[in-house]
């Protein structure tokens, strides 16, 4: 499982377009083969900091995902716009806490 989290930043005039965007791909990409969850969620609307938090059964899926058009339409729109701290885990087992 690959499982991805960490935060986006842009600046606070950004923040409400980009958040809007992203959110608006969490239910395709939930719909997508291999995606086990995918959740964006605003942090800090002053500071233009999003919280990303996705999972994938496998990197294949992974990248299926990323080289969809409404992935590259949304990294062209905003190109220049945002940066992000975002890590990729390799998970080989899970456990209910």
């Amino acid at each position: 499982m690959i499982v991805i989290t960490g935060q986006i930043f842009t600046d606070k005039e950004t923040y409400p377009e980009l958040l809007a965007r992203l959110r608006a791909l969490e239910e395709p990409s939930r719909a997508e083969d291999g995606c086990l969850f995918y959740h964006m969620a605003g942090q800090d609307p002053e500071k233009g900091v999003i919280l990303a938090t996705e999972g994938w059964r496998d990197e294949e899926a992974l990248n299926a995902h990323l080289a969809l058009p409404a992935i590259g339409k949304l990294l062209s729109d905003f190109e220049g716009r945002f940066h992000n701290d975002v890590n990729i885990h390799e998970v080989s087992s899970t456990r209910k806490m």
